[in-house]
This record gives structure tokens, C-alpha cells and sequence, in this order.
């Protein structure tokens, strides 16, 4: 009896399929150990390899006209492709011919055996590899860029940005009001901008967040200064539950989280806001202050974005559809606190 460490056998890291290199992340085919191939028959037809994705590693989507048993010895996965699902240690995963798969490590990776029924495994020529690769995705910030134009495009139709070309707008409550619930959102934004710098623990994404807090510091006081009024703090439930829901984000999300719903949406929405608020307070220098800096701030940690796996490309598109909702929510209640005790307005199709 012999007993053959797995450490024992070959590994391959990579494969080149039509000029480009992808990463198969471990493989170990068992009939390049000596003693495997001449133990397991020829005349069986069974090719074996160890193969190990680590958490978060992937094995991009690909084919091959044979098909393949995986079945996974220990740890936890994700199958992607045709069909997404995780998979943890004693499930068999059925590829058949040329269906497009591929695979991710998720919590601790995952080892698996991968086996084959033509007598060669799919990596064993290496100038040959039997797969095909699907076409290389975006960067995953130009994936999440692209789903943010539909977002920016709907926000451009919210209740608020309605309402400054709504002739109720020409009534002084509902500016003051308005102004009342910027300054108060404007108190909980300098709030957020802390809580990001406190809770962020990558070095990249920290810099990031204090550069923008530096930035932003007492913008807030700065809106209370101009308005030259008493401010009255808005405490309407709904408009307060939301602006928790952010400071939860701040708290509770990680890192590439909390970079997208500031820089993605909350400096995405407000350059769009403060755009338009310009021209509806011109004697408020602050919005024109304030639109100007939005701008290059929607830009700021973009390229952090493109470190995600494919399993926080996922996270993130949820996470930025869930923070336009919600600022979307944000500034709808704005628009109905302005409004209360007026008229309810007719607004404008143009």
C-alpha cells in the first residue's frame, strides 16, 4: 500500500486559452504523479485532478465539450454560469458538454475532485487546454457605473427636484422647510462622513474616507451661516428612519459598501441636488459651493471599486440599488414635509 500526500502532485495555476492567461487557481492532475498513472488503468477512461479555489478566488466562467463530475471534498463554493449556487463540502456538481460554468471560493475556498471520462483531464496539455473561456467581464467599476446611469436618470425625475419648478415653490414655508430638512440631513451627513473614517479598516478605502472628510467638514455649518435664520430640526419619522438607514450602512457595511453609497450615491445625488438647488436659492452660495466640490467627490475611491470579487460585484449592485432607493425616499419626504399645509402641487410633465 503507498499512501501519496496531495502536496505530492504537480500544481498548475494558470492556463493560456486564445492568447490570454486565466487563472485556474490550484490544480493537481492525478496522472502526472508516476505512481497514479500507473495505478489508475488506462482502459478506464477516468481522468482525476485535485482542483482549489481559495475564498473569493474565481475560476471564470468557461466550456468544454466534455463532461465533468466535481465533487466537493471540503470547504464552500459558488457555481457560476448557467446556474449560481452555492455548494459546500459532499455535493456533486453534473457539467455537461459544452455548458458554460465556472466557480468561486467562498467563506474558507473549497477543495474538490474534478473528473473527467475521456482518459484526459481538461488542463493536461497545457499548449491545448480543452476550454473555452466566455468573454472577459468589465472592470466591476464599470459595471457598477453602467447600473448607476438608470439610477441617476430616476433621480432626476424625484419629488423634490419636481418641486422647484412647481409654482408652489414660490411660497416662503415651503422654501423655509425645504431648507429646514437640507439642514438637518446636512448635520446627519457630516455625522456619516465620521462614522465612515471610524469604521473603515482597509488602509486604501481609510485614506479615501478621510480626504473626503477633510473636504466636507463643515459644509453643514457653512449652509446654517448663509440662511441667516433660525434653524428648526426636522423630525418627521419617515424622513428620520432613512437617514438612520445610511448611518446603519456606516456602522454595519464593509468597506467597498461604504465607499460606493458615499461617492456612488449620496455625492451622486447630491451633485445633481446642489446643481439645482443653485438655482433655486441664488442667494445661498452655498449649493454653487457645494454642486462644485460634488463633483470631482462622485469620482473619489471609484478605483478601489475595482477590487471586488464577483461575489461583492454582486453585494455592491444590491447595495447601490438599495441606497438609491433609499435617498430617492430621502428626498421625496423632503418634498412632502415642504409641502405640508399647502397646496398639493401640479407637477410639471416638462
Amino acid at each position: 500500500m503507498h499512501i501519496i500526500a496531495r502536496s505530492a502532485l504537480e500544481t498548475i495555476n494558470e492556463a493560456v486559452v486564445g492568447g490570454t492567461v486565466h487563472n485556474l487557481g490550484v490544480v493537481k492532475i492525478f496522472s502526472r504523479h508516476p505512481q497514479l498513472a500507473q495505478f489508475i488503468p488506462t482502459s478506464s477512461n477516468v481522468a482525476i485532478s485535485w482542483v482549489r479555489l481559495e475564498c473569493g478566488e474565481v475560476l471564470a466562467v468557461h466550456k468544454h465539450p466534455e463532461p465533468s463530475l466535481i465533487l466537493i471534498c471540503e470547504g464552500s463554493g459558488r457555481t457560476l454560469g448557467s446556474a449560481e449556487q452555492e455548494v459546500g463540502a459532499g455535493d456533486m456538481i453534473l457539467v455537461p458538454g459544452d455548458s458554460w460554468h465556472g466557480f468561486e471560493g467562498t467563506r474558507d475556498g473549497f477543495w474538490a475532485l474534478s473528473i473527467q471520462f475521456n482518459g484526459k483531464a481538461l488542463y493536461e496539455d497545457a499548449e491545448k487546454p480543452n476550454a473555452m473561456f466566455a468573454r472577459e467581464v468589465p472592470n466591476p467599476a464599470a459595471v457598477l457605473l453602467a447600473d448607476n446611469e438608470k439610477y441617476l436618470q430616476q433621480f432626476g425625475t424625484s419629488n423634490l427636484l419636481r418641486l422647484i419648478d412647481d409654482p408652489s415653490f414660490d411660497n416662503p414655508h415651503v422654501r423655509e422647510r425645504l431648507l429646514d430638512c437640507q439642514q438637518t440631513w446636512s448635520d446627519v451627513f457630516q455625522d456619516l462622513l465620521h462614522l465612515r473614517v471610524a469604521m473603515t479598516t482597509d488602509t486604501a478605502h481609510k485614506q479615501v474616507a478621510l480626504d473626503h472628510l477633510v473636504e466636507e467638514l463643515g459644509h453643514n455649518d457653512n449652509l446654517r451661516n448663509q440662511r441667516g435664520s433660525a434653524h428648526a430640526p426636522v423630525t418627521d419619522e419617515t424622513f428620520v428612519s432613512t437617514m438612520e438607514w445610511f448611518r446603519h450602512q456606516m456602522l454595519y457595511r464593509n468597506d467597498m459598501v461604504r465607499t460606493l453609497l458615499m461617492h456612488v450615491v449620496l455625492e451622486g445625488s447630491g451633485e445633481i441636488w446642489h446643481r439645482e438647488a443653485a438655482r433655486a436659492f441664488p442667494a445661498i452660495p452655498h449649493f454653487q459651493e457645494h454642486g462644485e466640490d460634488d463633483g470631482q467627490h462622485v469620482t473619489m475611491g471609484i478605483d478601489l471599486l475595482d477590487r471586488a470579487t464577483q461575489a461583492e460585484i454582486r453585494e455592491l449592485r444590491e447595495a447601490l440599488a438599495e441606497g438609491w432607493k433609499m435617498i430617492t425616499q430621502l428626498c421625496d419626504r423632503i418634498a412632502s414635509i415642504a409641502l405640508a399645509d399647502t397646496a398639493v402641487p401640479t407637477y410639471s410633465t416638462c
